[in-house]
């Protein structure tokens, strides 16, 4: 396969999520060798100047995974910039999504993501769930796809091997019900998360937008709130940063 023209233009509509093939744009050696181990990588593209070593290792990588591999010059993925930067190596991979009950079907706990819109936000959550031994994501409607572009490169690739499920805050709200999992919203204002423990077995812990909040789903299917407390010059912290401190101290108890 050559990266010319055509290819390029096909990339850049399936980086900017306007192409109807259902795949998704991944970048950089690291997230690209995971995704090849991980079995989702459909087609491989490197520039032909690439480090010897390097692209030699990710080709036997993708000839084992039986993956076709093209090539393109350095100028033909500089020419996809502004939507695909120009590391020279990125993969087309297949859309990983799951069911609300195939999520359910994981060990937990849960973060459900109500609304959370900015792409890197999202994958810095994604981060903060592989660190902390989050079993799954429930990404509500309005917030941004986890395997978008800005959000698989913030998450360094880690969308795809995470568990989630897209729905709307209503049929995760039914589905946290159905399968009597409690939900917690993280949110200002909530108790302190310091003084509330480990979380219960099965928790959901529903975060939403620095801006907007929680949405009245979340808040309806809340049995608890908690927060992080703040200086009082402080209002709010980036969602991210939130539900990196929760989840350090409510899903300890998942990485022993």
């Amino acid at each position: 396969m050559i990266l010319g023209r055509a290819q390029r233009a096909r990339i850049q509509q399936i980086a900017k999520g306007r192409s109807d093939e259902p795949l998704h744009v991944l970048e950089g050696a690291r997230a690209v060798r995971d995704a090849l181990d991980a079995g989702v990588v459909r087609e491989l593209w490197l520039r032909r100047d690439l480090e010897p070593a390097l692209g030699g290792e990710l080709r036997a990588r993708a000839q084992r995974a039986e993956v076709p591999v093209g090539d393109g010059d350095a100028k033909d993925f500089e020419r996809m910039g502004g939507t695909v930067s120009p590391q020279g190596v990125l993969a087309l991979v297949a859309d990983t999504a799951a069911t609300l009950e195939a999520v359910f079907r994981t060990a937990g706990p849960w973060l459900w993501l109500d609304g959370l819109q900015d792409p890197g936000n999202v994958g810095a959550v994604v981060r903060v769930a592989a660190a902390f031994g989050v079993g799954g994501l429930l990404v509500g409607s309005g917030s941004a796809d986890p395997l978008g572009l800005k959000a698989l490169r913030a998450s360094a690739g880690l969308a795809l091997t995470i568990p989630f499920a897209r729905a709307s805050a209503d049929e995760i709200a039914a589905a946290c019900t159905s399968n009597e999992h409690p939900v917690w919203a993280l949110e200002v204002g909530g108790e302190d998360v310091l003084a509330v423990g480990e979380a219960p077995s099965g928790l959901v812990l529903a975060v939403g937008a620095e801006g907007p909040g929680l949405s009245d789903a979340v808040r309806e299917a809340a049995s608890r709130n908690i927060g992080i407390p703040l200086a009082s010059h402080v209002e709010s912290l980036n969602a991210a940063v939130a539900v990196g401190i929760a989840a350090a101290w409510l899903f300890r108890k998942a990485l022993r």
